[in-house]
């Protein structure tokens, strides 16, 4: 009969993960419920758009990743940019914190 405590480590390119009664455990050595699992696509996923952003950096070529109808973020962040460099116009050097009109605010009351 198994142990439920007994541990069962991963080989190969998952060496350093393995199981340990119900959860997985990383080599960092955080352990993973089941129900943190569902998380797991999603953390998946990001990493793969992180990588195809850093890629399309670096290479200078737009990643594709098929023919979809989804959003990537890559493409807004980079839009983003774009938006908020040109706003400072023919200015190349120019401060972006200064670019912001400085407001007056009401003075303190001061007495006598």
């Amino acid at each position: 009969m198994l142990d439920t405590y007994e541990r069962t480590e991963l080989t190969g390119p998952w060496a350093g993960f393995g199981f340990q009664g119900h959860s997985l455990f990383t080599p960092e050595g955080h352990d993973l419920k089941p129900e943190d699992m569902t998380w797991l696509s999603l953390t998946c996923n990001i990493a793969r758009e992180w990588r195809l952003m850093m890629s399309e950096a670096r290479d200078g070529v737009p990643a594709t990743s098929g023919d979809c109808q989804v959003i990537h973020i890559r493409h807004a962040l980079l839009r983003r940019r774009e938006r908020r460099l040109s706003t400072l116009g023919g200015a190349r050097f120019a401060d972006t914190a200064t670019a912001v009109r400085a407001t007056r605010r009401p003075s303190r009351y001061r007495r006598g």
